[in-house]
């Protein structure tokens, strides 16, 4: 089956429309939340980093300074990120547990569901990252010690393989969070087999969705700063927060709900639309 990008977006807003009362609930609780908590908690994190340079510093000693500068910040803010780790998985599990067709899941329990499938999820990122270092990492390395400009080369193929089998495998939440599959490699395997012959589809897709997104994104981020900016520096911090969380709580409401719908496309389960769930 090919995918119907048009009949995919449309069925995604139409689930999004239908179940935005509960969805709202659960991206409000894991996206939103967990996000505004580290604009207060941790703004260092969301701050542009300024480190004290010669003005004849060349690019090598920018960089250095500027690596040493983030990694102090994710040194001090590392447990809120792996909250927000945690919570995001959790959320997007349960959001797409909750567009399961016909099973008709309260929240509770698509939050379970989201729980119970997390690790799982996480599972098939390590595997990914694991086949990722072997594939790339190991290869290239080892040519780069003869022959540095063909390791280049390789690492440039190998980085396109690499991107082509992240989108082969962006079913996988569907997977676990819709159909309930726990077993990571039997996640994988059916991520790559609903993907098949659709690959470059989905990649235009979501590129598209996401650049679209990202320009109207940008766009009201940069209104409210300039709003916020003219009230002092304590409503700019808080207000650019939650402009930027309610932001990254949309967008995810927004991708779970496509991916739903490119899942019920090419797993055959038609265009009809969830009811909402209570």
């Amino acid at each position: 089956m090919k995918l119907d990008m048009g009949a995919a977006w449309n069925e995604a807003m139409a689930l999004l429309s239908a179940n935005f009362g509960v969805i709202a609930t659960v991206v409000g609780l894991f996206y939103f939340l967990p996000q505004f908590a580290i604009a207060l908690l941790a703004p260092e994190m969301s701050q542009t980093a300024t480190t004290d340079l010669p003005p004849d510093a060349s690019p090598e000693m920018m960089m250095e300074a500027l690596n040493a500068t983030f990694q102090e910040a994710y040194a001090d803010s590392w447990p809120y990120l792996l909250l927000t780790v945690i919570f995001g998985y959790v959320g997007a599990l349960a959001v797409l547990a909750l567009l399961r067709r016909g099973g008709n899941p309260t929240v509770g329990e698509a939050l379970k569901a989201g729980a119970l499938g997390s690790p799982s999820y996480f599972a098939t990122q390590v595997l990914f990252a694991i086949a990722a270092g072997l594939v790339i990492g190991l290869p290239v390395a080892l040519l780069a010690t003869v022959a540095p400009v063909a390791a280049a080369l390789l690492a440039l193929v190998l980085v396109v393989a690499l991107v082509y089998a992240a989108f082969k495998l962006m079913l996988i939440p569907a997977v676990i969070g819709i159909e309930g599959t726990l077993n990571p490699f039997a996640v994988i395997a059916r991520s790559w087999r609903l993907t098949k012959g659709n690959t470059l589809r989905i990649f235009v897709f979501l590129i598209l969705l996401f650049v679209v997104i990202t320009i109207i994104t940008i766009i009201v981020t940069l209104v409210f700063t300039l709003v916020f900016a003219a009230m002092g520096d304590a409503v700019a911090r808080i207000g650019n927060g939650f402009v930027g969380a309610l932001a990254n709580a949309a967008t995810g409401a927004i991708y779970l709900t496509v991916l739903a719908a490119i899942h019920r496309q090419l797993s055959g389960g038609g265009s009809e639309v969830a009811e909402t769930f209570e």
